[in-house]
């Protein structure tokens, strides 16, 4: 039944208003030709002794008593709640159809100080006023730092879809380079493991040709190992990187980073060592092993490779055996024989070695040792030479030998347009910020807070992800330090705070909270996600507001009254976005209320939304995750919405059990934030992953978000 013939029933015959019959009919039209049904909307009608206030739910009541008390006030009207026995006997059937099954008396207080005109007057100046309201999600015009911001915050997520998104949004915004898209692409790339497609790119090999930055060195050595060498034995490496020519194709690269970051590239690196029989590099390589087992992985490889068998080519002077290791692209030891024996003629060749590889530890001696001889007059350098001459010196001012200096510097007054690329290039090399002294952290910590709204501010925004991921390291260690809490009042204080922020300040909070913060760290930062709610609340943030609530409500506590307070801050501010939350989200936050210890309301289930979940009625919904208690947290949130049978499974090694569940489940969920590789390994080779409902965010939210979808799609 439509809401116009709910109306013409409730109201009946018009002329009973005899000469305000024209503006009663003016009043209805105009709130019925706005009324929108299934969204907690409310509409004031005339019905039997007065104006009655109807709506489909008690969220649609709560909204329009607000309303009109703020327009009539109290002292001009009461509202009272007409019971549901009277509804039932006296409501017009129109109207029950119509879903307007919830209504309260609009009772005059002193009839006599308000007539009838006025109020038609103070009710007719109320629904002027809505129907000029019109409900737009805000549209912010994210800059240029703002979206390498998000693009980069994604792939710190694993949000494939917003990572492509946000890289095509970069393209088509004009402020990228088709070299610096590239990067960000092989970025993209990387991220998700796709390395056949990386090597499949078109303009891969003139790329391992040209400079680029370490970041994307590093990158590529990685895709190396993988495209190339990734399953062969550790016995045959050496033997395979020979005999498919590894070296011949990549020289360059594999040359060019003398002690790679990850252990993919350590691999390739070492065996380019031994190929080379750099025995300093070899050395330098397994010092950076990260941890014993990969150290002696290493130590095995060089003593299956045996003793160096490069061949000795004598040449007559030092400047032809460098121009020899520039020509086998061994720029280390291009750089190291111009150092020790510096000469005019071989500097051209140094400044080109230094840059090929980046290396910025010798970027300053290299620089010094050029400007010597350009001021003596026997430097003969090309235009080519001098831009190289000045790319040098550009390198050498990126120069930072830690967080320390880094965070300084960006804090500064000068402007360092270089200072997020730096950052990715070189914290490898740095002390990590787990072996900082605490004096140290507090410092990186100020000059990043004095580093908001400066010169530099846009550097600072382009690195978050890179300071995200150091304080999740940080916390999944057991740390909780002034890093952890500087880094989410940076997320905090983002102009846009857009999605992906929101995502990684709640990734953040999340194992914040889990390590267990003191109490007066605890109020502090619910304070700070109180404020951030209070600015950005809105429809399209109620999912956020629910997974914050649940990161509060599942980790340990230190402050009750504190967690209470802001819970019911939080909790009140989502009802009053009821109107245009989803079903699921009104579930969860009356869930989260029950959880938190606080009042909670039954949820009105709309058929059209009812029937989505109605899905799962009868259903099986298996669900994968080590998180404790996951599979009754969903189960009890899903009651409220269907019928559905939730079975958990929490085993981290493949079993029977798993795999049965795995393929008799109508749906199966499997936690890939809270899960062991041999179990989900175990999944995959039962069910599909295009069978497997895959959660893009923590916790039972996630769960219920990632069924939506799967149900809505």
């Amino acid at each position: 039944m439509t809401i116009e013939a709910a109306v013409t029933d409730i109201v009946g015959d018009l002329s009973r208003f005899e000469t305000r019959s024209d503006r009663v009919e003016g009043l209805i039209e105009s709130q019925a030709s706005r009324y929108s049904p299934h969204s907690s909307e409310w509409i004031v009608l005339p019905w039997r002794d007065g104006f009655y206030l109807f709506s489909e739910d008690s969220e649609g009541q709560r909204r329009g008593r607000e309303t009109l008390v703020a327009f009539l006030g109290p002292s001009v009207v009461s509202v009272e709640t007409v019971s549901t026995t009277r509804m039932q006997r006296e409501i017009p059937d129109a109207a029950k159809s119509a879903g307007l099954n919830h209504a309260s008396y609009l009772r005059r207080v002193m009839p006599g100080a308000v007539g009838a005109d006025e109020m038609l007057v103070r009710l007719e100046d109320m629904v002027a006023t809505l129907s000029g309201r019109v409900w737009r999600p805000l549209e912010l015009k994210p800059t240029h730092t703002d979206l390498l911001r998000d693009f980069r915050l994604a792939l710190l997520a694993m949000d494939s879809d917003s990572a492509s998104r946000l890289l095509e949004s970069l393209l088509l915004n004009g402020h990228l380079s088709a070299e610096n898209h590239r990067f960000l692409r092989i970025e993209y790339l990387a991220t998700f493991g796709r390395w056949t497609d990386l090597r499949a790119l078109p303009h891969i090999e003139a790329l391992l040709k040209s400079r680029k930055t370490q970041a994307i060195s590093e990158i590529l050595l990685q895709m190396v190992w993988w495209t190339e060498l990734a399953g062969t034995a550790d016995q045959r490496m050496a033997t395979e990187f020979d005999e498919r020519g590894v070296l011949q194709t990549f020289a360059s690269l594999l040359r060019g980073v003398r002690v790679p970051a990850t252990w993919e590239g350590r691999l390739v690196a070492l065996l380019t060592a031994l190929a080379d029989g750099d025995l300093v590099r070899q050395q330098a390589i397994c010092a950076s092993a990260d941890g014993a087992v990969e150290e002696g992985r290493l130590q095995e490889l060089i003593s299956q490779h045996g003793p160096p068998a490069r061949e000795n080519t004598s040449v007559d002077s030092a400047e032809d055996a460098i121009v020899t290791a520039f020509e086998d692209r061994r720029f280390d030891e291009v750089v190291n024989r111009f150092v020790q024996e510096p000469s005019a003629e071989a500097a051209a060749i140094a400044v080109q070695a230094v840059l090929e590889t980046s290396l910025t530890a010798e970027a300053s001696r290299v620089l010094a040792l050029v400007r010597e001889f350009d001021a003596t007059g026997t430097l003969n350098f090309s235009r080519r030479d001098r831009r190289d001459l000045e790319e040098l010196e550009q390198l050498a001012g990126n120069v930072c030998d830690g967080w320390v200096s880094w965070s300084k510097r960006i804090a500064g007054q000068a402007r360092w347009a270089d200072a997020g690329a730096t950052l990715r290039d070189r914290r490898g090399s740095w002390t990590k910020m787990s072996d900082l002294s605490a004096d140290e952290t507090a410092a990186v910590s100020d000059w990043l807070i004095e580093a908001v709204s400066g010169t530099n501010d846009d550097q600072l925004r382009a690195s978050l992800d890179v300071l995200c991921s150091e304080a999740a390291t940080l916390l999944v260690r057991g740390s909780v330090n002034d890093f952890c809490q500087t880094v989410l009042l940076l997320l905090s204080e983002q102009d846009n705070f857009s999605e992906m922020v929101r995502v990684a300040y709640l990734e953040l909070l999340t194992a914040w909270l889990d390590v267990g913060p003191s109490s007066g760290e605890y109020r502090k930062v619910l304070e700070q996600t109180s404020d951030i709610w209070i600015a950005i609340a809105s429809p399209i943030a109620v999912s956020w507001a629910v997974g914050v609530l649940e990161a509060t409500a599942d980790s340990p506590c230190p402050d009750d009254a504190a967690r209470t307070a802001f819970a019911a801050t939080m909790i009140h501010r989502v009802r009053q976005l009821y109107g245009r939350a989803s079903l699921r989200e009104r579930v969860e936050i009356e869930s989260l209320a029950d959880d938190l210890r606080l009042p909670s309301f039954d949820v009105d289930v709309p058929d059209v939304e009812r029937d989505v979940w109605s899905r799962l009625d009868g259903k099986t919904l298996g669900l994968y995750s080590l998180l404790p208690r996951a599979a009754s947290l969903l189960g009890s949130r899903l009651a409220r919405l269907c019928a559905v049978q939730v079975r958990g499974n929490d085993d981290k090694v493949a079993t029977p059990g798993l795999r049965t569940l795995a393929e008799r489940a109508d749906y199966f969920i499997v936690d890939t934030w809270h899960a062991a590789h041999q179990a989900t390994a175990a999944i995959d080779a039962v069910r599909p992953r295009h069978q497997q409902i895959l959660p893009q965010q923590r916790g039972v939210t996630g769960f219920m978000r990632a069924v939506e979808s799967c149900l809505a799609g």
